[in-house]
Formats: C-alpha cells, sequence, structure tokens
C-alpha cells in the first residue's frame, strides 16, 4: 500500500512538472513511454558530457592576460628594495686586525667567508675552520657579520633621490640578507613629498656615493635591486674609482583571483624560493642564519639556527616534489644594463654626489628606473563560480528543462507530498477502534 501511494504521488508529479518530456512516462500506451525514456536518457547523458567539459575548463582556470597603462600607474610605481654589500674581504680583514688568529687562518679566513656569503659550496675542512675561530671568539656567525661589517655611515656616503640631496642614514639600516649583512634601503624609508613636476617624470633616480675601501685594503662593494614578488637575485660588483649607471626595467604580473576555490595556484605571502628554503630548513632541523625576515612572516621554525657546518645541508639539493610550494600571485622580473666610467673623467665636475669620496677608492652609483619601458601585467580569470553555474543551468535547462521552479518542484515532491502519501495511507491500514 505504501508503494501504491508513493507511484501515486509520482505520477502525479511526472503529470504537473516542467521538465521535459517527464509527463509522458505515465502515458496509458506503451511506445509512448519508451520513445520518451530513450529521449530523457539521451537528454541527461548529453547534460552530463557538456557538464564534464564545462567543470574540466573550470579546473583549468581559464585567464585573460591584460596590459596596464602606466601612464594612470606612473605615480605609484616605486624603486625596488636596494641593497649595498661590502665585500667579504672587507668583513675578514675587519676581524683579523682585533682578533687572534694563526698565520693559516688569517690566509684562509677571506676566501672562506666569501665562498660562505657568496653562497658557494665549501669543503667540511673549510667550513671546521670558520666555525672554531667563531667559537673561539664566542660568537655567532650573525653575530659576527653584524659586528664586524662597516656601518652604513662608513659605505654610503651621499645620497640623493631624483633632485634632492637626503641624509643617508635615513635610508639605509643594517640587515641580514642571504648574501650577508646589507644597507638595505626600502621604498617605503623615502619620506620626500613628490612635486607636480615629479608627478609626471617617467624615471626614479636614486644616486649613490659610496667608499667601500678604506685605506689598508682596496676592495669594492656589491649590490643588488629586488621588488617583493622576485624569485632571486644576483648581486652585482662594483670595483674602486668607477661610475656606475644601472637603467631598469620590470615587468609585473599579477594574479586578481588568488583565492581560487577548487584549486589554489599561487601564494599571496611567500615567493617559491622563499617556500623551498623553509622546507630545506625543515629537512635540515634548523634555520638558515643567513636570511632576510619579512615583515609578516611567521617566526622561524625552527627556532634554532643553523652552524656554519650545518650550511651544506642548507646548500644541498632537496625533493621539491615534497615541498608543495606554489608559484607567488604577483611575480615580477627586473632586467638590468649597467653602464661603467672612471671618476677620474669627473673629478672636474660640482655634483654634490662624489664630495668627500676618493676618486681611487671611492664608488658612484645612479639606479634608474625606467617606468617608459617598464609592463604591468593582470591575469584576470575568464571562469569564475558565478560563470560556471550560469553555464550549468543553460545546459540543464536545455536538454532537460531543469530550472530554478523545478528544483523547488522537486523539493516540494520530496518534503511535502510524498510524507503526506505516506501518512496517509498508514491511517487507511489502522483498523477502526471498538468500544463496547
Amino acid at each position: 500500500m505504501k508503494q501504491a501511494a508513493c507511484g501515486r504521488a509520482i505520477r502525479q508529479f511526472y503529470k504537473t512538472t516542467t521538465l521535459h518530456g517527464f509527463k509522458y512516462l505515465c502515458s496509458k500506451y506503451y511506445s509512448d513511454r519508451v520513445g520518451w525514456l530513450v529521449c530523457c536518457c539521451a537528454s541527461a547523458c548529453c547534460a552530463g558530457v557538456l557538464c564534464a567539459v564545462l567543470w574540466a575548463r573550470f579546473l583549468q582556470v581559464p585567464a585573460l592576460l591584460t596590459l596596464k597603462e602606466l601612464r594612470f600607474y606612473h605615480s605609484s610605481v616605486r624603486m625596488p628594495q636596494v641593497a649595498v654589500c661590502p665585500a667579504a674581504e672587507i668583513v675578514a680583514n675587519a676581524f683579523l686586525e682585533q682578533a687572534n688568529v694563526s698565520i693559516s687562518g688569517k690566509e684562509r679566513l677571506p676566501p672562506i667567508l666569501g665562498r660562505v656569503l657568496r653562497r658557494k659550496p665549501a669543503t667540511t675542512e673549510q667550513l671546521e675552520l670558520l666555525e672554531t675561530i667563531l667559537m673561539e671568539d664566542n660568537i655567532t656567525l650573525t653575530q659576527f657579520l653584524f659586528k664586524y661589517t662597516p656601518t652604513c655611515r662608513d659605505i654610503i656616503r651621499n645620497c640623493r633621490w631624483q633632485t634632492a640631496t637626503i641624509p643617508c642614514v635615513e635610508l639605509f639600516s643594517k640587515e641580514i640578507t642571504q648574501w650577508g649583512v646589507c644597507c638595505i634601503m626600502r621604498p617605503k624609508k623615502i619620506q620626500i613629498r613628490p612635486t607636480s613636476i615629479t608627478k609626471l617624470e617617467i624615471t626614479r633616480r636614486l644616486h649613490l656615493g659610496m667608499q667601500c675601501s678604506n685605506d689598508s685594503f682596496l676592495n669594492g662593494c656589491e649590490f643588488y635591486t629586488k621588488y617583493e614578488g622576485e624569485e632571486w637575485v644576483e648581486p652585482e660588483s662594483l670595483t674602486p674609482g668607477m661610475n656606475y649607471i644601472a637603467q631598469l626595467t620590470f615587468v609585473s604580473v599579477l594574479d586578481s583571483d588568488p583565492d581560487k576555490l577548487v584549486d589554489a595556484k599561487c601564494s599571496k605571502r611567500h615567493s617559491r624560493s622563499r617556500c623551498l628554503l623553509r622546507c630545506t630548513e625543515y629537512f635540515c632541523g634548523c634555520s638558515d642564519p643567513l636570511r632576510s625576515k619579512l615583515p609578516d612572516e611567521d617566526p622561524l621554525v625552527p627556532s634554532t639556527l643553523c652552524t656554519v657546518t650545518q650550511l651544506n645541508c642548507l646548500r644541498s639539493f632537496v625533493d621539491i616534489s615534497k615541498c608543495q610550494c606554489l608559484p607567488p600571485c604577483k611575480k615580477i622580473s627586473t632586467y638590468m644594463a649597467l653602464e661603467t666610467s672612471p671618476i677620474s673623467k669627473l673629478k672636474y665636475t660640482h655634483d654634490n654626489i662624489y664630495r668627500g669620496i676618493n676618486a681611487t677608492k671611492g664608488v658612484s652609483l645612479n639606479i634608474r628606473l625606467r617606468i617608459s619601458g617598464s609592463r604591468i601585467f593582470s591575469v584576470n580569470p575568464t571562469e569564475t563560480w558565478i560563470t560556471l553555474l550560469s553555464s550549468l543551468g543553460g545546459v540543464f535547462n536545455m536538454f532537460l528543462g531543469v530550472g530554478l521552479f523545478s528544483a523547488l518542484e522537486f523539493l516540494f515532491l520530496i518534503i511535502v507530498k510524498l510524507p503526506i502519501a505516506i501518512k496517509r495511507n498508514n491511517e487507511l491500514e489502522q483498523p477502526p477502534i471498538t468500544r463496547h
């Protein structure tokens, strides 16, 4: 009896539903029922195939790459982070002037420290020698670099942003990086209010007058520029007595939809190289002492810094497939053209950038960011949840007539009609109560 009541409710649903062809499934003619059943199955198969195609295309995350006109954004374009790093020989010689080291250690310390700071492979014997020297001075590698690296005031003498002279101590500060302790200038440190003329300029200029060498040693510096989102940068060497002009252009690609609900394709917080470094640190069980800490980065995990002898583990190859690192949502590539000329040819100039700098030991670095040659791209997804739902709704409506009202009819059948039919059937089956 229950099955008969449910059957009557379902047949009534077939007669009144808006679904394509379903009302003919309860026809009194057998051929009509079979024919429309075949048609409904074929329509359902076509709808399933098209839905699978739409879902596969949605998982591929197709996007449209658009180029932004920098003439509308050039006023907000900033200089990259600029870092000036003294040579490893300068740090080693500053240490040797104050410490008591054997003759063999004095000869081997500068090249060993140079290999460590330049992230080149070193033998276990070389690293053990460097660690022994640090242990005798009761100091770690990070403390050693901060203590014996010259101050930014001694290295960078004169600074000029665009056409305004700025005190260098307000721009540069000592920070630990992957290349040792360097003098870092971050774009946010430039607090000069731009004038109406500078807002229209298509070139950002930072001119530095430096002197990395002292009277005892003639060594140069290294510098690099880095935007947030760049994967890896290599420092460029600066020879004393030379004038350098660095022409920079960049290409930025920004993913406008980082929060993908199906499959995350990029990371908003860290670059891929940063993620690989953290994965290597987990593998080695200690944190790299030569790493810069980002402002929004979590505390170092593991919290123990690696010793000098453990640096080979950090520089070794780790299986990338185990790290599960995503590329960054913002990718920037910088291209630099470096021009050089002797400072001696500029000895008759009256430019204040060369004030107090020895022509044979000083370095002039003019960094120019060419906005006109730079590009900013935006990745806009063409398939979102809204477009997917609209496409699926169109497919089901075309082949089966399934829409919002059809879904309401089906829910009404399941929630209301079938329970009522079952309840009425139970009331009819109960025997009447007789009283004596």
